[in-house]
């Protein structure tokens, strides 16, 4: 540590700002850094962290200390900025917003920083910092500008019983866990929380970043835990919700139809999960075709095999299929599940060779672009936090069900991207239709309309 004090009294400019001090911070080589005598000790059964300041100009440096189990207030960044980089353990962030007039406290979103992701904090930030191990503490070096001789003055707020806490120079860390005379002031009945469950958009799920963007493969390990973890009421869950369920019958017609005027004796259903879609579709076509599936979730697998559908467990990028052997493919709520741009190319390649000339591919992608959809947030997170830094593409976001356990991963794309994409591989675009989801679930949209998602039809040239 006393190398990084020593380059950052060399190298910091005399006006730096919160831009400059990300670059610094996400430049340090953490395996250099050596911990020994830094770290605080704390109290293990105070149910507070430990704090031990080790710069304080040109900006301040601290190190905390985490126990597992532990958070912060909810406390709010006023006239100061910063970054956190995260040493050990896993850290859990929690943004809020706060309406003086209306006296609510809103939980605006939260997000998970891995060992060695950074975390930004600009001015006027309210956020929680906690370490959601059970058993494993977390240690997290703290770079703020200008440093906080004391925490006189910071605001902190108790969701769960409604007090704002007004801190004084006697207050050792965020937490209303400490000697009553770090307050200044507290306040009972002070405002009314609401939790993000109760937002619209996030009633089911929260979006959920995870920095810094996690591997190709500890995403789909994470895509088939998410599904493996509701396929039992799969179905069920998503008959649920009249917006998907009428948004999936929506394309689902769109397919039949085309199916029956282009009639597969073969078709492949990649992502197959339970089989319910691409069997309706083949009941919707009054067709009798063959359906073949995939899926990465062995109980989804079971279920698709109950209906009728001759499926196998497995990635579809790293799956045997013979080249020209399909004459239609599809691939439904799934292709934004695919972690990135050369594994989507990768798999649109592999759909090309596993078609018959003049065979049809038929996808459809979330719109960035929609408004009403999680687009629109996800980019907000980009810029917000600096994740193209953290190795993430525009339109990328992890999100997870409230009560869940697993998070999953969804790419939104913009329609000249994703044909263009198609294009590259040697498609041929033949239809992009947009398709209400959460407004005018189902409904084909006109070209003047917002919103919708992106079912995309394409075709192998003969």
């Amino acid at each position: 540590m006393q190398k990084l004090i020593e380059r950052i009294r060399r190298e910091t400019p005399a006006n730096f700002d919160f831009e400059w001090l990300g670059r610094f911070v996400r430049s340090i080589d953490l395996p250099s850094l050596d911990l020994a005598g830094s770290v605080p000790e704390y109290e293990r059964e105070s149910g507070n962290y430990a704090r031990n300041i080790l710069l304080m100009e040109p900006f301040e440096v601290v190190v905390l200390h985490w126990p597992p189990g532990v958070a912060s207030a909810i406390h709010h960044h006023e006239g100061f900025w910063g970054y956190v980089l995260c040493m050990e353990g896993e850290l859990e962030n929690v943004e809020y917003t706060f309406d003086v007039e209306r006296k609510e406290l809103r939980e605006r979103g939260a997000l998970e920083v891995r060992k060695g992701g950074v975390l930004p904090e600009p001015d006027g930030t309210i956020h929680k910092i906690a370490n959601p191990s059970s058993d494993q503490s977390l240690i997290s070096i703290h770079f703020y500008a200008p440093a906080l001789d004391t925490l006189d003055g910071m605001v902190l707020f108790d969701a769960e019983k409604g007090w704002r806490g007004e801190l004084n120079a006697q207050a050792s860390t965020a937490s209303f866990h400490q000697d009553p005379r770090g307050f200044r002031k507290l306040e009972k009945d002070a405002f009314t929380f609401i939790p993000l469950s109760e937002t619209a958009g996030h009633r089911t799920h929260r979006l959920y970043p995870v920095i810094p963007k996690p591997s190709a493969e500890e995403i789909l390990r994470g895509i088939e835990a998410y599904y493996s973890e509701q396929a039992d009421q799969y179905d069920e869950l998503d008959g649920e919700s009249e917006k998907r369920r009428a948004y999936t019958e929506g394309i689902n017609r769109i397919i039949a139809a085309d199916l029956r005027r282009h009639p597969p004796l073969h078709l492949l259903d990649i992502a197959c999960g339970t089989g319910r879609r691409a069997t309706q579709i083949r009941d919707d076509s009054g067709l009798d075709y063959r359906i073949d599936g995939v899926d990465i979730s062995a109980s989804m697998v079971e279920q698709a095999r109950s209906r009728g559908v001759d499926a196998r467990i497995g990635i579809w990028n790293e799956c045997q299929v013979s080249d020209a052997h399909y004459d239609a493919i599809s691939l439904l709520y799934a292709f934004g599940h695919i972690p990135n741009v050369a594994e989507r190319k990768k798999s649109l390649l592999k759909v090309l060779e596993a078609l018959k000339p003049g065979g049809r591919f038929y996808f459809d992608v979330f719109n960035v672009d929609n408004p009403n959809e999680w687009g629109p947030e996800a980019l907000r997170l980009f810029e917000q936090l600096d994740l193209e830094m953290e190795g993430y593409e525009s339109g990328d976001l992890f999100y997870r069900r409230h009560q869940g356990r697993s998070m999953a991963f969804l790419h939104y794309c913009r329609r000249d991207g994703i044909t263009g994409l198609v294009e590259s591989c040697g498609f041929r675009v033949v239809a992009v239709h947009r398709i209400g989801y959460v407004d005018r679930p189902g409904q084909l949209l006109s070209a003047d309309e917002r919103g919708g998602n992106l079912l995309l039809v394409i075709e192998k040239p003969a």
